[in-house]
């Protein structure tokens, strides 16, 4: 960038460059990529066993189901055994009874007969006598059926029908979780890393300040070359994230985070590093560069325009970008995690 204005030019250029800032910055990146492979690889570890897991514990809930079943019904067998035993029992004592019954009936009949012949004995008539034998064994009948007759018993009750086996093993760990259990993970980790800074990127600028002497001839002009340096700051912004930004996929195990772009957040300029080089002068010119007050705010306005315009380039978005997935989602798998060791973290961006 040029600014020429009063007689002074300036010529500023940015250069990113790498430094102990920047290297320590990747070798993070890096490791963190590794813990995100070994955590995908966990995860997906995590479901084949938890899906074989509920395979054994639907086989065993089957196994024993059949097994309570089969008791059931062995059980029913038994008491169907048992109540035929008890009817045949009780039919061959009602026949007993029955047997019994008919014999004191016969006996009191033969009794009341014997009662009425006595009573009847006295009469000279032999037709009386008979008629008198023939009522009184008829009466005695009829009076000992009705008084001895015995009341009638009641049915045994059958055995109850087999109820459906109902077993369920317990889940011995293995439970399903809501999506709002990964939102509020999510939403916890958002609320502690609401700025959160992604990237810095260290530049250089070196700025040639030319100003004219008398007349602007080049004999009295003076240059000096001096370097200065500044960083940019890129940060994410996580306090706007909300329950619209994370989506569960329950197939296929994974929590689905949306993220804002990486965003230039400030440039600080490092004034103790600046360098400046030796003044080179013209013939006839004499003494160092001296700027005035206006010059000197023209100078970091040039400056700070060439750091910012540089800082504020595509691939350095890129950049930043690719350092707001990483770090998002160091903050966010270990909180999904805490919830479900099935589950992945992919961060997104938004719109």
């Amino acid at each position: 960038m040029a600014d020429k204005k009063s007689g002074v030019n300036i010529q500023s250029k940015a250069e990113t460059i790498e430094n102990d800032v920047t290297k320590k910055q990747e070798k993070e990146a890096q490791e963190i990529e590794k813990r995100r492979q070994e955590a995908r690889q966990k995860a997906d570890q995590a479901k084949i066993d938890a899906e074989a897991e509920a395979r054994r514990i639907e086989e065993e809930n089957k196994r024993i189901l059949e097994e309570k079943q089969q008791e059931q019904k062995k059980r029913y067998e038994e008491s169907q055994k048992e109540w035929e035993e008890a009817n045949r029992k009780r039919e061959e004592e009602i026949k007993k009874e029955e047997e019994k019954r008919q014999s004191e009936l016969l006996t009191a009949g033969a009794a009341v007969a014997g009662g009425t012949l006595l009573a009847f004995g006295t009469s000279s008539s032999k037709s009386s006598f008979l008629k008198g034998l023939v009522c009184g064994i008829l009466i005695g009948i009829l009076g000992c059926y009705f008084l001895m007759k015995p009341a009638p018993k009641p049915p045994l009750p059958a055995p109850a029908p087999i109820e459906e086996a109902d077993v369920v093993l317990e889940n011995n760990g293995v439970l399903g979780h809501t999506s709002a259990e990964f939102e509020e993970a999510v939403l916890e980790g958002a609320s502690e890393h609401q700025e959160l800074i992604v990237m810095e990127q260290p530049l250089s600028i070196t700025t040639t300040i030319t100003k004219a002497g008398l007349g602007n001839f080049a004999v009295f002009s003076k240059m000096k070359d001096v370097t200065y340096y500044g960083t940019g700051v890129y940060t994410v912004d996580l306090s706007e994230i909300d329950k619209d930004h994370i989506r569960v996929d329950e197939a296929e195990k994974v929590v689905h985070v949306t993220i804002p772009h990486a965003v230039l957040q400030y440039v600080n300029t490092e004034v103790t590093k600046t360098e400046f080089e030796d003044t080179e002068k013209g013939m006839l010119a004499l003494g160092d560069i001296k700027l005035t007050a206006e010059e000197t705010k023209e100078l970091q306005s040039a400056v700070y325009e060439t750091m910012h315009e540089r800082l504020d380039q595509s691939d350095l978005y890129e950049s930043a970008d690719r350092f707001a997935i990483l770090k998002t989602w160091e903050i966010f798998q270990p909180l999904v995690t805490a919830v479900s060791p099935e589950y992945k973290v992919e961060v997104e961006f938004g719109e």
